[in-house]
C-alpha cells in the first residue's frame, strides 16, 4: 500500500468505498474511484462482496474453494494496482473480501467504516431491462445515506480524472436538489473548478412564451438566491435551458466537457424509485461523465 501525502480531506470525504467484481473490466471503475478518492485526499478501500446466497445449496467445500479463488483474485488486483501506481505516492489504498447479499454487504461495510462516498459501476441492456440500473447499483444508489459516485455504461475506457475543471449541477428549484447544489459549490472551491448551475424548463408557460428572456432571468435570480453564500470564491455560472430535463442536463455536458455531475436525488421509497427519479435515472444510465448523487443533507461525521 502506498502512503498517501497529507491532504486537507475535501467536503469531509476521509473513507472512499469503491465496489468491485474482480473483473479486468472493472478495473476502469475502480480508475475512477482511485482518482476521485486521490482528488479529495481520502483513503480508497476497495471491496468485492462473494455471494455466499448463491453457494447455499453447495457443500462447505464448495463454500472454501469459491472464498479461496476470490483471494486470489483480490492478491492479483493488488498486483495489478501496485503496478499501475507504482510511482504514484498519492494512492492509498485497501482491499477488503466481504460475504453475503452484494449491495446489502457493501452498505453495511460502509456504515461500518463510516464511508463518506461510495463508488459503483453500472452497466446498460437492451429492451425492457434499459430502465433498470444493474441490480447491485441501483440498490446502492436507492439505499445509501452517504453520497454515490456511479460510472455508467457509456463510460468505456478510464479517462483519468487528475482534475476537476467543469462541474456541472442540476438545479430543479425543489429543496432536495439543494444540498446536491452546495456540494457542487464546496466541490468546485476545493478544486478550482467552473460550475454551472443548470435549470431546465420542461413546461413553458404562456409567460414563458412571451418573454423568454424574462423567464429566464427570474430563475437564475432564484437559482442564485439557493447558491447563496456557497457561491464565493467559485467560478460560477448559471444556465437555464428549455426541453426535457434528462435529455437536456445530458446534451448541457457534453457539450460543455463535464467531466463530473452532481445532482440531489429524493429519499428512497421503494421498487417505485426509478419512475419518481426518472431524470436521475436517466442521467446515471446515459452520461459519459461519473455522476455524483446525494440523497438530502450529508450525514455529519
Amino acid at each position: 500500500m502506498a502512503t498517501a501525502e497529507i491532504v486537507q480531506p475535501c467536503l469531509g470525504i476521509r473513507h472512499v468505498l469503491i465496489a468491485t467484481d474482480l473483473s479486468h473490466k472493472s478495473d476502469f471503475i475502480l480508475g475512477y474511484g482511485l482518482d476521485f478518492a486521490r482528488l479529495c485526499g481520502a483513503e480508497a478501500e476497495i471491496a468485492y462482496v462473494l455471494p455466499t446466497e448463491q453457494y447455499a445449496m453447495a457443500d462447505a467445500d464448495g463454500i472454501v474453494v469459491c472464498r479461496a479463488a476470490a483471494r486470489r483474485d483480490l492478491l492479483d488486483l493488488h498486483a495489478r494496482l501496485h503496478h499501475r501506481y507504482l510511482d504514484d505516492d498519492d494512492t492509498d489504498h485497501k482491499l477488503t473480501l466481504l460475504e453475503g447479499p452484494v449491495a446489502e454487504s457493501l452498505l453495511q461495510q460502509a456504515g461500518h467504516n463510516h464511508t463518506d462516498l461510495i463508488v459503483v459501476g453500472t452497466h446498460g441492456r437492451g429492451g425492457l431491462g434499459k430502465v433498470f440500473l444493474g441490480s447491485v447499483a441501483e440498490k446502492v444508489f436507492r439505499q445509501s445515506p452517504v453520497p454515490v459516485l456511479t460510472i455508467g455504461p457509456n463510460l468505456h475506457a478510464h479517462r483519468p480524472m487528475r482534475e476537476l475543471r467543469h462541474i456541472l449541477a442540476p438545479c430543479d428549484l425543489t429543496a432536495r436538489s439543494h444540498p446536491a447544489v452546495h456540494f457542487a459549490c464546496e466541490l468546485a472551491r476545493g478544486h478550482c473548478s467552473r460550475l454551472t448551475v443548470l435549470h431546465v424548463v420542461e413546461q413553458p408557460s404562456e409567460e414563458t412564451k412571451i418573454d423568454p428572456e424574462r423567464v429566464k432571468q427570474g430563475i437564475r435570480q432564484n437559482l442564485a438566491e439557493i447558491v447563496g453564500r456557497d457561491g464565493t470564491c467559485v467560478d460560477l455560472h448559471y444556465q437555464v435551458e428549455f426541453g426535457k430535463a434528462p435529455l437536456t442536463t445530458l446534451k448541457v455536458a457534453s457539450d460543455s466537457h463535464t467531466d463530473l455531475i452532481v445532482m440531489g436525488v429524493r429519499s428512497s421509497s421503494g421498487m417505485m424509485d426509478r419512475f419518481q427519479w426518472p431524470v436521475a435515472y436517466e442521467v446515471v444510465r446515459e452520461a459519459s461523465c461519473p455522476v455524483l448523487t446525494l440523497r438530502g443533507p450529508r450525514p455529519s461525521r
